[in-house]
């Protein structure tokens, strides 16, 4: 039995970092030891970071802001960085050897004050100033910045503050770390918002003239930022005087592959010959197999959708993997499917967190989410229910990256497919059609849990082809169109069914006459190889227009419900079609149809639910009428009741249309009548696949003619 637990090397995230915390010596050893850096880190910690803190070389330094979600290493890497500064000797206890000789420049360089913001209200600049100096307190200086109003320039009092700084250290630097600055921010009203941001621009700048540096930890860009875009120009100048260092997807991927689930090359070559199985479901799982392995047992897709999940402080990204991998660590690896964790697991974690719910945009998702999961549970088909439950989750989870719920944006099927990697156990018995089956079988999947919720909660956008959760406002369409089908009167009823048989017998959208339910029809005669045109007409004969000219036949399909008063003359060339034995199922069916129809008439907005509900019923009652029409309808010719078994009558095989059985019937019943109106008629036998219409006579009255003339031999 292999499990999760054999094809990794855990090492579980159980808290996330505190940058306060790294004044105690120890534990900052300890943060050195533990933090994994990616190449893409490295890059940026020897060119942007250590480069831009040195003081050897003349550079244009700057403020850095260290951007980063949390959870994602933001606090880690600023106690890496300033621990460096701090202590001599720190560089040896770094992984990444190119990282470590460059560190060499800063460390033990610099004397430290770190810092964190809390829910204050006190300006920017009160704040910086009075961390500054209980930290020049501790070692030994003694140093007060003059308030705001008996200033005229704060870059005046950093420097005159530095100037006493050098005096007791003059080879180093001192160093203002901050954590959580965005959030100060964020609370800020324009005018104060404005004056921080100006003094933020002075640290900065002096940054650049002096040996004092700044860094401080944000959640997200904040140059560029739309939430900040009525500040906009403040931000600019600020952004001259100030770096971003981002932690990018890449640095968290190498967190998590190095860290938390580390592997030696046994256990790669385990999950290589594992997930190459099922390369064939997966666009691009045969092509980037190493990240595969290395990320094993996660998708990559959870860490790409999970840092664009708007509820910025719930996402604890390493916390929430490592939560995720003790779950499994003592699971059996499935063999039928990958045994990748997705970021639709991620709802299990936001659905446990009721301190969400008062968040309205995930209160709304959760709403809707509870509701599609009720409908799978009851009225989902049963081989759809598993993956419908993980598509719903992974479309809850990827609503919440977008700012607005109401944009129509989501994911395809082929990108449900590779994100989330279902599958199925029959699926790896397929060959080249497996991923088109698959992402068949999700769109299956989709169309049923639609049709199971009226087409609510969840819809597709046709412009993208993606499915996304839908939020807008919803309307009872069930129940609307149950009540207002159980209200139907009878000739309401026979209304509908007359609707219905017009789809059944594919007879033209207009009729012959206007305002009469009567079409020209041609029905075979079979013995002469011809086709014998007439009248097809929805009612009773005193119901019905004079119609001109007179044909050979005419057709009649009753009303079910509300009986006709008409005498039956026992005409030869008449046939009538009765619905005689109407079950509840018939009924039900009937009632839903008209009422969805009815809701569609009188509704100006959401006709597309009932559209849908109509189409759906119209389908279900064609198939219905197909399918019962032997024993259900009753068939009256000259005065005789009898069903088709009484009959006598021998119904094509395999009928497609309603009116191919219809109109099998009435040749039988008629064709005694065509021989006798009709005898000298000429026949067709040779025609054995094919019969004379008023539409192709004229040919073969052409070839005759031709054929009379010499012209054709045959």
């Amino acid at each position: 039995m292999l499990t999760y637990g054999n094809l990794i090397d855990f090492e579980a995230v159980e808290s996330v970092v505190q940058l306060k915390e790294a004044n105690n010596t120890d534990y900052a050893i300890s943060l050195l030891n533990t933090y994994v850096i990616s190449d893409n880190m490295a890059e940026k910690l020897t060119n942007e970071i250590i480069e831009n803190m040195q003081f050897d070389r003349l550079v244009d330094n700057k403020g850095m802001l260290i951007v980063g979600n949390y959870g994602t290493g933001k606090s880690h890497l600023m106690s890496v960085i300033s621990t460096i500064a701090e202590l001599s000797g720190a560089s040896q206890h770094l992984r990444n050897k190119k990282v470590a000789e460059k560190a060499k420049e800063i460390e033990g360089r610099f004397k430290v004050v770190r810092a964190e913001f809390g829910a204050v209200t006190m300006p920017l600049r009160e704040i910086i100033c009075r961390e500054l100096e209980r930290g020049l307190e501790k070692i030994g200086i003694d140093y007060s910045f003059p308030a705001s109003d008996q200033v005229t320039n704060n870059k005046e009092m950093f420097y005159e503050m530095m100037e006493l700084f050098h005096e007791q250290h003059p080879d180093k630097g001192l160093l203002l770390v901050i954590d959580e600055l965005l959030d100060y921010l964020r609370g800020r009203k324009e005018q104060e918002l404005t004056l921080d941001l100006g003094f933020l621009r002075e640290v900065g700048e002096v940054c650049s003239k002096s040996r004092f540096r700044f860094i401080s930890g944000v959640q997200e860009m904040l140059f560029d930022n739309p939430k900040f875009s009525f500040v906009a120009e403040s931000l600019r100048r600020v952004k001259e005087r100030f770096d971003e260092v981002r932690i990018v997807r890449e640095d968290i991927a190498f967190v998590v592959s190095e860290r938390l689930l580390k592997k030696n090359d046994e256990q790669k070559a385990l999950i290589r010959e594992h997930l190459s199985k099922f390369t064939k479901l997966y666009n691009g799982l045969g092509e980037d197999m190493e990240t595969y392995v290395n990320m094993y047992p996660i998708h990559p897709a959870y860490l790409e959708t999970f840092e664009k999940v708007n509820i910025a402080e719930k996402r604890v990204v390493l916390q929430t993997i490592s939560k995720e991998i003790k779950k499994l660590l003592t699971l059996e690896v499935p063999e039928e499917a990958t045994g990748l964790i997705s970021f639709d697991r991620y709802w299990q974690y936001i659905e446990e967190d009721s301190s969400l719910r008062t968040k309205d945009n995930v209160k709304l998702v959760m709403n809707k989410v509870e509701t599609l999961k009720g409908s799978i549970q009851n009225s989902v088909k049963r081989q759809y229910k598993n993956m419908a439950n993980q598509l719903v989750n992974a479309l809850a989870v990827y609503r919440l990256t977008t700012d607005d719920l109401k944009t129509p944006i989501g994911l395809t099927s082929e990108a449900l497919r590779d994100k989330l990697y279902v599958s199925h156990p029959m699926l790896l018995e397929l060959d080249e059609e497996a991923s088109e089956f698959l992402t068949t079988m999700i769109e299956a999947t989709m169309k049923d849990l639609m049709t199971a919720v009226s087409y609510q909660f969840v819809s597709l956008n046709k412009d993208n082809g993606q499915y996304f959760i839908d939020i807008e406002k919803v309307t009872a369409v069930d129940d609307l169109v149950q009540q207002r089908g159980e209200g139907l009167a009878d000739n309401q009823l026979d209304s509908y069914y007359f609707q219905v048989l017009k789809q059944a017998t594919e007879v033209a959208e207009s009729s012959y006459v206007n305002g009469y339910k009567i079409w020209l029809h041609e029905i075979p005669w079979q013995n002469r190889r011809v086709r014998r045109q007439g009248y097809l007409f929805f009612g009773a004969p005193n119901e019905r227009s004079t119609a001109q000219p007179e044909r050979d036949f005419y057709i009649y399909m009753l009303q079910p419900f509300e009986e006709p008063k008409f005498k039956d003359e026992h005409k030869e060339d008449e046939v009538f079609f009765r619905l005689i034995k109407k079950n509840d199922v018939l009924i039900n069916l009937l009632r839903l149809y008209g009422g969805a129809c009815e809701m569609y008439n009188d509704t100006t907005t959401n006709r597309h639910l009932y559209k849908t509900k109509m189409d759906d019923y119209l389908k279900k009652l064609v198939k219905w009428l197909k399918e019962n029409f032997v024993e259900a309808f009753e068939i009256v010719y000259r005065g005789h009741h009898a069903n088709v078994l009484e009959h006598g009558f021998f119904l094509p095989s395999n009928p497609e249309t309603l009116i191919q059985v219809v109109d099998s019937v009435s040749q039988d019943l008629l064709s005694q009548w065509f021989e006798a109106k009709y005898s000298e008629y000429p026949s067709f036998r040779k025609l054995d696949k094919s019969y004379v219409t008023k539409a192709n006579i004229h040919t073969y009255v052409k070839d005759a003619l031709d054929y009379l003339n010499g012209k054709k031999t045959n």
